[in-house]
């Protein structure tokens, strides 16, 4: 089906859909239609795609984040790291002060690089090291509630961790796997990770257990703050077993089930590892399985040995560009002409070509810039792009006031997809960019969608609706 729209979208940029060609009126000349072109650019978004793993050790010897190093990735099209903070000095007493300070500096750095991560604590790295007793572990939470608070915006979803040799929950010298425990843990990490944040636990299994009961999420479910919605999916063994390493019970088809439906609207992604008993998946099994299990991000540093042979094959950069969402405009319906007071008409056609959802919130603004002036007139609208699902596409109709007092004038209409953080609101990294030739701007985040509105004297009969162009 990409294909097809695909081609369909290149013969219309061969024809009228470049420059103000791929403009027409409607019979009565009310409105334009802007037909754009699909991209099949590789490019970075927020909260998706590979990512790099980065670990410290908090305390004694951190490795901190550096933030030349981070900007480095996001030229190389990486929006998120994985940081795994090792807290090895403290398995039996409190988190110091420094270590704490640590993890904030390291968040200022991330912010400032423009990236985001996958976060995750552990105490041990191997499978006989110890980790920490529930106390402990419960104390620690207590104690990184300031920092995931602080921090919530450049933090992408947190892995639960703790439990075990890598924070995978399977390995315990503190008999932390009883589900008794598991839930008490988890309930911490729910209570101490701001509401607006996601935890993702190592197996579908560990979520029915805690939840008690094996209903996925849906859309009516899906961001309402409730424990099950909050608690997505990741795998560290990504196709390298029948039962990738654990991963999935005896039954394996109702679990990739429950993930592929409640995937739509919560975190998915992991890591690949060295096949056992299977051959390395090819290009075919690995993008059928990440868009049936909606993935959202995956290592790039692990395991090179699968990795590298999807770039053998051919299919790396389209996996690249699919992981997690990628909106593409298709068709805008605009109106032509407006006058001050009055109303502008929208209608937007697009496409998530992805195999994912955005998880995190996301707002959506239609912006007004004076050609001339560059002033500019923003109005919030109230769709929520965590819905717009893939494959399917999403028509969006909408009635926007203009101000009384609106100058004369030609404005060029953007969209704006930005991060709500407000420390990230206005960061064009942070920003979600189109999947179409010529709209982006990289200096703005907005995407320009090459439509221009002609303002001219007052409206006759004043717009009624609620969402109106603010000057900012």
């Amino acid at each position: 089906m990409k294909q097809l729209l695909f081609g369909i979208w290149m013969i219309c940029g061969l024809t009228a859909c470049n420059g103000t060609d791929h403009k027409e009126s409607d019979k009565d000349g009310a409105l334009l239609t802007v037909n754009y072109t699909l991209s099949d650019a590789m490019f970075s978004n927020p909260e998706r795609g590979f990512y790099r793993y980065t670990e410290s050790r908090p305390g004694t010897s951190p490795t901190p984040l550096n933030e030349s190093t981070l900007r480095s990735y996001r030229e190389n099209n990486i929006s998120l790291i994985y940081r795994i903070y090792y807290l090895k000095d403290f398995k039996n007493k409190e988190i110091s002060a420094q270590a704490l300070e640590q993890m904030d500096a390291d968040m200022a750095v991330l912010r400032a690089a423009g990236l985001k991560c996958v976060l995750r604590f552990a105490y041990s790295s191997s499978e006989n090291e110890a980790d920490a007793p529930l106390d402990i572990v419960l104390q620690h939470l207590e104690q990184l509630k300031p920092v995931f608070e602080k921090n919530a915006d450049v933090i992408a979803v947190l892995q639960a961790g703790f439990i075990g040799a890598w924070g995978e929950w399977y390995y315990s010298s503190n008999n932390l796997k009883t589900p008794g425990i598991r839930a008490t843990i988890l309930n911490k990490m729910l209570d101490v990770l701001p509401a607006r944040r996601m935890i993702q636990v190592r197996t579908p299994a560990y979520k029915t257990e805690y939840i008690q009961r094996k209903t996925p999420v849906n859309s009516t479910d899906a961001f309402t703050g409730t424990k099950a919605s909050r608690i997505g999916h990741h795998n560290d063994c990504f196709l390298a077993s029948a039962t990738d390493y654990g991963t999935y019970s005896s039954d394996i088809a109702a679990e990739k089930a429950y993930i592929a439906a409640e995937g739509v609207y919560l975190p998915v992604g992991g890591e690949t590892c060295p096949p056992d008993g299977v051959d390395p998946a090819d290009c075919a099994k690995a993008e059928g399985e990440m868009r049936q299990l909606r993935w959202s991000f995956l290592n790039e540093d692990y395991y090179k040995g699968v990795n590298n042979q999807w770039i053998t094959l051919g299919c790396m950069d389209n996996i690249i560009r699919e992981l997690g969402y990628r909106f593409s405009l298709q068709k805008g319906v605009f109106s032509e002409k407006a006058a001050a007071g009055g109303e502008m008409k929208i209608e937007l056609t697009l496409t998530n070509l992805g195999y994912a959802c955005p998880y995190n919130p996301r707002k959506m603004e239609f912006v007004l810039r004076h050609q001339t002036t560059g002033e500019r007139y923003i109005a919030e609208v109230k769709d929520d792009p965590r819905f717009w699902k893939p494959k399917i596409p999403v028509t969006l109709t909408f009635s926007l006031g203009l101000p009384d007092d609106l100058p004369d004038g030609d404005y060029e209409l953007l969209l704006n997809l930005p991060d709500p953080e407000a420390t990230l609101y206005q960061r064009p990294e942070y920003a979600i960019r189109l999947a179409n030739e010529d709209v982006w701007e990289a200096t703005t985040g907005y995407n320009n969608l090459q439509h221009r509105l002609r303002v001219e004297g007052k409206a006759k009969s004043p717009y009624q609706g609620e969402t109106i162009f603010q000057k900012k």
